[in-house]
Order: C-alpha cells, then sequence, then structure tokens
C-alpha cells in the first residue's frame, strides 16, 4: 500500500511546482489527516475510548509509546463544542463535493460514551509522564502529531465499524469529516510498519563510519514512506565526502531517477567545491537533452502531463539543482555551459515562459555572474 501521507503530497504536486513556477493565486490548503505523517512523528498513537467527560479518554491499546490500557488521557482541545451531533446523526449529504451549509461537518463530533477513536500524539516538551500511570490528569499534556499542528487533524474517529478523519476534500474550501478508506487493522498494520522503518532508520543514522552510514541510507532513499525518504536523503548529506561514490551510483541509476533532484543536492552537500567538475558534466548532458527536446515542445508543456512524477517536470528539476549546486561550488569552467544553456533557454518561447519556467535562464544569471567573480 501507497504511503497515505506520500500519496497526499503526490496529489498537491502539481500546485506546488505551480506555485513556484507559475505563480498564480491558489486559495489556502487546508489541514487533512495523514496517517503516515502522524505515525511517524507521534510519540504515541493510542486507541481510546471515549468517557462522559468531555476531552477525557481511557486508552484501550497502546501503538506507539509507552502509554498502557487503563491509562487516561486529558486532551482539551478534542472537546465537542456546544451543538455538535454524533457521526451518526450527520446530514446526510447528496452532493459530497457541495458546501455544507450547516457547518456540523466541519466540527468535532460528539461520540457516545465507550465510542473508540485513534488518537496521534506528541507529548509537550517539558511534560513529565504521569508518576500515576492510569491517570495523566497529573500535569501531562498532548500535542498533536499532524503536520499542521492540529488536534482535530491527528484523530480518526471509529463509527458503525467504519473511520473518520478530518480532510480537504476540495481546495478551496474548509477540513470536513469524512470517511476514510481503510480499516482499523490496516490502520494498526501501517502504524506498525512505520515504527519498524522509523527504529531501522534511526539505528542507520546512528551508524559511525560515514561511508557505511550512507550505504545503510540508500535504500531508504526510495521507500513509500515519504518521512523515511525525507529523512534519508537530508542524512546523506550529511555523511560527507564519503558519501559521494555512494551518491553518486544512485544518480546513475535509472531506477533512482525520480529522486535525481534531491540527489543533486546531497551531492553537493557531501561532496562540495570537489564534485565541481562532475556537477559541470552532468550539466552538459543535461543542456543536450534540452537542446535535442526543446524545440518539439510546445507552448504549455509543463501542464500537459501533471502525474506524479512527470518525466519533463523531473529533468527541469534535476537542471535547475544542478545550477544551484554550481553555484555553491563555483566551478568555473561550468561558465561555458552555463551561457549555452541560458542562451537556449531565453532562444526558445516555450522553456522561458514568463510565467515562471524563466527561472532556469535567471538562476544561469546568477551562476554566470558567480563564476565571473572567481
Amino acid at each position: 500500500m501507497r504511503s497515505k501521507f506520500l500519496h497526499f503530497l503526490r496529489l498537491c504536486l502539481p500546485l506546488i511546482l505551480l506555485a513556484v513556477y507559475h505563480r498564480p493565486t491558489f486559495a489556502a490548503i487546508r489541514p487533512s489527516f495523514a496517517l503516515d505523517y502522524c505515525a511517524w512523528h507521534a510519540t504515541h498513537a493510542v486507541l481510546v475510548e471515549v468517557t462522559p467527560k468531555d476531552g477525557v479518554f481511557i486508552v484501550l491499546e497502546s501503538w506507539t509509546g509507552e502509554l498502557q490500557p487503563g491509562d487516561r488521557l486529558i486532551v482539551p482541545e478534542l472537546q465537542p463544542a456546544l451543538g455538535a451531533m454524533p457521526i451518526s446523526l450527520n446530514p446526510k449529504r447528496t452532493d459530497f463535493f457541495a458546501p455544507d451549509e450547516s457547518g456540523i461537518s466541519e466540527q468535532i463530533p460528539r461520540q457516545p460514551v465507550g465510542s473508540r477513536m485513534v488518537l496521534f500524539l506528541k507529548r509537550e516538551r517539558g511534560s513529565e509522564a504521569s508518576p500515576t500511570p492510569a491517570n495523566t490528569e497529573s500535569g501531562e499534556k498532548w500535542r498533536p502529531a499532524d503536520f499542521s499542528n492540529e488536534m482535530r487533524t491527528s484523530v480518526v474517529w471509529i463509527d458503525s465499524g467504519y473511520l473518520y478523519g478530518f480532510q480537504q476534500v476540495m481546495n478551496p474550501g474548509p477540513s470536513v469529516l469524512t470517511r476514510l478508506d481503510t480499516s482499523l487493522q490496516k490502520m494498526k498494520d501501517r502504524v506498525t510498519e512505520i515504527n519498524r522503518i522509523h527504529r531501522e532508520l534511526v539505528e542507520v543514522v546512528s551508524i559511525g563510519n560515514s561511508g557505511a552510514r550512507a550505504e545503510g541510507l540508500k535504500p531508504y532513499v526510495r521507500s513509500e514512506v515519504y518521512e523515511a525518504q525525507r529523512l534519508a536523503l537530508n542524512e546523506l548529506g550529511k555523511c560527507g565526502p564519503a558519501a559521494v561514490g555512494t551518491i553518486r551510483g544512485m544518480l546513475n541509476d535509472p531506477a533512482f531517477g525520480d529522486e535525481a533532484a534531491e540527489l543533486v543536492k546531497a551531492f553537493v552537500e557531501a561532496g562540495g567545491e570537489a564534485v565541481g567538475e562532475e556537477l559541470t558534466s552532468r550539466l552538459q548532458q543535461e543542456l543536450a537533452f534540452w537542446e535535442a527536446t526543446a524545440p518539439l515542445l510546445s507552448q504549455g508543456w509543463w501542464n500537459q502531463d501533471p502525474s506524479p512524477h512527470a518525466p519533463l517536470r523531473d529533468r527541469y528539476s534535476q537542471t535547475l539543482e544542478l545550477i544551484l549546486g554550481l553555484e555553491r561550488t563555483r566551478y568555473t569552467p561550468a561558465l561555458t555551459t552555463a551561457k549555452n544553456l541560458g542562451n537556449l533557454w531565453r532562444s526558445l518561447p516555450q522553456l522561458n515562459d514568463p510565467s515562471g519556467l524563466n527561472q532556469m535562464a535567471e538562476e544561469c544569471d546568477k551562476l554566470i555572474e558567480h563564476l565571473r567573480a572567481n
């Protein structure tokens, strides 16, 4: 099963890229529950039971962390508002994408006592574990594990065997309580799997030998868990020169094509000025690609394939990262290639689109300026 969070990001990727390169005005992206992200960042993931007291829950199962069945959690942010209704009484909407004029779908539901929920929480810094495990009212405070730092999107409600979470189903539009396409057992299994990957990666990051650490990180660069992939890529660059060979191998391997742009970043961080010559050689290859490909592109090619990791978009990102990397390394022999790429980009309107794609030519100019100043 593909990562829910990764799937969410890939759905948003066209918007993110367009926002960067085409600069239109977009409505805000609202918080949405993302299982993988919450599972990765939660210090405590627990199945709980609703009690008669609003915002107070009893732990039934502990999936992550040291809480035990019977422990009591207090989460004031999950107190339902006055007039909130249980999920079973929420108005049935015939048009799911039509606005909910009542606003009920935007509210935390008031579930019956004994109902179950899954909470993804982080213990607040400075908050100590309760000395009496069965009662966390003694000062333990919780924060949401969600990306947006919002409690209601760090929770899953269970009603009649179905799972519900807050998600933004349309943009523009609010976050609304939505039935999730999974089961409780599948969710628990996914959390268990993410916990396993997280533990493994923490062990890899702790390896003292930089070369061995880089090799250990390599399998996680293509992880289906986005947070694992991001951590692996960030740590690769920190491995220093010992990681250069490992990263080079991935850049040369088509299996890592989707990650090429991020790998270029790690390559530059790890190798520094020593990889300037190789960056230039790779930029020359990119120049040859665009010289052969660009004349055949039509205006608006960027939007013709909005799929995740569209080949031309990925290629653009990789080329741009090479230019940015050369700005850092200041490898003077790259001057001619930078000039030729900038000239090519400006010569073709389908490349030098002023709505954003002209960033490539602008970065070439910056690189040329840096290199001439050396």
